[in-house]
């Protein structure tokens, strides 16, 4: 998915917002926005908005003088996240479609999403996602796929959605106990998304592998991705998708062995899928 002028604004709102959250002095904030302001002039519209994000928040991480600029935002993700969990349990436990409750749990995580304008509660979608029915629902196909492969890779997102995402691995775990479940992450710090660190962090490594993907975008950009982890994406039959940045790097593949599981959080998205905003997707391909 390419990027379109929505992105651009977009992508240079995230970082004014990330300024503001980082408490930059006026002068270095200022400096920030008019060097992005102007790289954007520049953005390839070939590209996808991970690919083009990648590079202004390179500079922000620079001129901050921070490896990784939203590290206190992704560790106050994981423990409110983590708070949910008593309740999730409790779904789970009652559930009488385990994998389907635990999917719904992961999707309800994925509100955790600080590039996009538009901010969702993550109370309110605990609380209501397993009552609400998805827009797209590419459920019975995953499972039929799930239930006849070997190997399943799950692309990660953003931190916070990990602690949900350990819940769903360790219930496909306990239904699937010979499948070989790999976690994949971003290669480098960007934006507040999930690397190996924040996977270690909450343990999921207990129930699955936890992998890099080598990228340094906020989605699986394949050009981006180590030459390992392709060798393993490529010959692998399954993989579940996390997020709108995987989404917008990926679908344009129409690669059937993908299941795309997020909540709709932009217009750009939700025009491409010809769904509305605020709904959630289990999309195949």
């Amino acid at each position: 998915m390419n990027i379109t002028d929505e992105c651009v604004k977009c992508i240079t709102g995230q970082i004014e917002k990330a300024t503001k959250l980082l408490c930059l002095n006026e002068e270095i904030s200022k400096t920030i926005m008019e060097e992005v302001k102007e790289r954007a002039k520049n953005f390839s519209y070939d590209e996808t908005p991970p690919f083009v994000a990648k590079d202004v928040y390179e500079y922000l991480a620079k001129m901050a003088k921070l490896e990784d600029p939203l590290e206190k935002l992704k560790q106050e993700s994981i423990k409110n996240a983590t708070s949910y969990l008593p309740f999730i349990e409790e779904k789970l436990e009652k559930s009488s479609d385990k994998l389907f409750t635990a999917i719904k749990a992961a999707v309800a995580g994925n509100v955790i999403d600080f590039a996009t304008t538009k901010e969702f509660c993550l109370d309110s979608e605990i609380n209501s996602v397993f009552e609400t029915e998805f827009a797209i629902n590419d459920y019975k196909k995953f499972k039929e796929e799930l239930e006849k492969t070997n190997r399943l890779i799950i692309l990660s997102d953003n931190a916070g959605e990990n602690v949900f995402d350990k819940v769903l691995v360790k219930t496909i775990r306990k239904l699937y106990p010979t499948l070989e479940i790999y976690y994949a992450t971003r290669g480098k710090p960007i934006i507040n998304d999930i690397t190996t660190k924040e996977a270690f962090q909450v343990g999921i490594d207990k129930y699955c592998k936890v992998i890099s993907t080598g990228v340094d975008t906020p989605g699986l950009e394949k050009k981006q991705a180590s030459k390992e982890f392709l060798k393993l994406f490529e010959s692998t039959q399954l993989i579940l998708s996390k997020g709108m940045g995987n989404f917008e790097c990926l679908e344009a593949t129409k690669d059937n062995r993908i299941f795309f599981l997020f909540k709709v959080k932009c217009d750009v998205v939700a025009n491409t899928i010809s769904r509305n905003l605020g709904e959630i997707v289990l999309k195949r391909g």
